[in-house]
């Protein structure tokens, strides 16, 4: 994944949207970033996963 992309899903679900939750480990969310996934997702039991392949198939 593109760096400027997983700069802006940070910046979209940085801050957990259901309980505001900005901190990722030691149980509090996690996020992961692969080569074509931005997954996150908080202790409050949200989660997002984003699959990039589908933004660049709309092209």
């Amino acid at each position: 994944m593109l760096l400027s992309k997983s700069m802006e899903l940070m910046k979209k679900y940085g801050n957990c949207p259901e309980c505001g939750n900005r901190f990722i480990g030691n149980g509090q969310g996690g996020l992961v970033v692969e080569e074509y996934t931005f997954e996150r997702w908080c202790k409050c039991g949200w989660k997002v996963i984003v699959d990039v392949r589908k933004d660049e198939d709309d092209d």
